[in-house]
């Protein structure tokens, strides 16, 4: 009998607690071809005031030791003028001696970074800075009118983690005129610059974006879901094996969102089918090491829902493999053993 040991490749996942502030449009001096950001965050357009009130309030009432991360989401953070940069995070940061706010990370473009800029940030309160990198191909980040090259992305990656802040990357799979390779070379190149965080975003088509009258127009067809769950499940197990944890799969189903999405690969439960998908490569390629069929697999109950898939999506195929419920066998240590 043969036998393998072997842990599943996932990062600890943090127990960050997150208070979103959405800031749609907010600092963007273009609009993407996919973007919808109203309709996406489920906020209309702010001024920066309402805004910074609105979070006054919120963490004067937030109970001391909440202990959460202020984020802000939605727009150019590091675009906005840079007076409501530090009037923002010196809001978020003063109540961190209260336990209210243990931090504060903002989401902003690969060309509006600035390292002086973001050193000041990062002395009033800034921890983690997200990049809407979306892809490292010049040609999809052209087609996508992002308006920056791969050497803009690069560049702002190092400055990010030369200021000593935590960096998290957000990718854009199913761009016009990228393909599964494309997304790969993405992971790759994302794997190699090392970011503490990566969020998965695949492209959708939202009613009112150039996105949409290029697909009524059939001049832009988006990945189909089976194509984008695979896809993203080899490109998870590879974040995940060089230690950087992906800490969003998916747009979240906020209010509204259905009723404007036109086409594209949305399910609210993309996250436990793309994390099944990586798991089923795992376990496949185990085997392949193993060379010959296993007559039992052990794995921790906690993953009994990824191993058969969403639905059970997956056990047609485990079937196939030898392997059904009678002989994969949850258990409670943390590590996974094939016989």
């Amino acid at each position: 009998m043969s036998e393998m040991i072997f842990s599943h490749p996932e990062p600890a996942r943090s127990k960050t607690r997150i208070l979103p502030i959405f800031m749609p449009f907010a600092g963007c001096r273009t609009r993407c071809v996919y973007c919808s950001q109203t309709i996406q965050t489920g906020t209309a357009e702010a001024q920066l005031k309402n805004i910074y009130n609105f979070l006054q309030q919120i963490l004067e009432n937030a109970e001391d030791d909440a202990a959460f991360e202020v984020a802000f989401y939605g727009g150019t953070f590091t675009a906005l003028p840079f007076e409501w940069q530090k009037r923002l995070v010196s809001l978020a940061a003063h109540f961190k001696e209260s336990g209210k706010v243990s931090g504060v990370r903002c989401s902003t473009r690969p060309d509006a970074v600035d390292r002086e800029q973001l050193l000041l940030l990062k002395d009033l309160g800034l921890r983690t800075v997200e990049l809407g990198v979306q892809s490292y191909n010049n040609t999809v980040l052209a087609n996508s009118k992002r308006g920056y090259t791969e050497d803009v992305i690069v560049s702002a990656c190092n400055t990010v983690i030369k200021c000593s802040l935590e960096l998290g990357v957000q990718l854009l799979p199913g761009l016009p005129g990228m393909d599964g390779k494309i997304f790969q070379d993405d992971i790759r190149k994302t794997c190699s610059i090392a970011p503490a965080v990566v969020r998965l975003y695949p492209c959708l088509v939202f009613e009112d974006t150039v996105l949409a009258r290029w697909f009524a127009r059939g001049e832009y067809a988006p990945w189909a879901l089976d194509e984008t769950v695979g896809a993203l499940g080899v490109g998870l197990l590879d974040l995940w094996r060089h230690g950087i944890r992906v800490i969003r799969i998916g747009v979240a189903q906020e209010d509204g969102l259905t009723d404007s999405l036109v086409a594209g690969p949305f399910h609210p439960a993309m996250g436990n089918m793309v994390r099944s998908e990586a798991l089923r490569c795992l376990i496949v390629e185990k085997m392949q090491m193993l060379n010959k069929p296993f007559s039992r697999l052990f794995f921790p109950k906690r993953y009994q829902g990824e191993l058969w898939g969403y639905k059970g999506a997956h056990k047609a195929f485990w079937k196939s493999q030898g392997l059904t419920p009678e002989n994969a066998l949850g258990w409670n240590l943390p590590v996974f053993q094939m016989d």
